[in-house]
């Protein structure tokens, strides 16, 4: 993955061929053009359980046409961070009541979750 900078507070990130950009809005310098980076993180976390989801709910027959992911996060102080995640996931066709427990632990699989749950090592390098 590659993030380039464009202007003001925009930016690019490329990965596969794919563009996405990621902006603030403007009472934070930036122009709107996108999602903020936070944001963008709480995106690939409904993103992940809903791909988990899907898959799980394809393999045991459950219509999947129009599920959502609704996603909010909570911002937390000493150092910034967001300190909460809150994931609601609507299944209009209804996840049968003997499968629910299982939902729940495949979508708390998804790489996204599990790599928040247990902080990857990070590094920064600047050249």
């Amino acid at each position: 993955m590659k993030v380039s900078y464009q202007d003001g507070m925009r930016f690019t990130a490329e990965a596969r061929g794919h563009e996405i950009t990621i902006d603030l809005p403007p009472e934070k310098g930036g122009g709107d053009a996108g999602m903020t980076p936070a944001e963008l993180l709480g995106s690939a976390f409904g993103a992940c359980i809903g791909v988990y989801v899907i898959s799980y709910l394809k393999s045991i027959k459950v219509d999947t046409a129009g599920t959502t992911i609704n996603v909010s996060f909570e911002q937390a102080k000493d150092p910034l961070r967001i300190g909460s995640l809150h994931a609601k996931v609507h299944v209009p066709a209804g996840i049968p009541e003997d499968r629910r427990v299982s939902v729940k632990r495949v979508a708390e699989n998804c790489l996204i979750h599990q790599t928040l749950c247990n902080v990857p090592d990070m590094e920064m390098e600047f050249t």
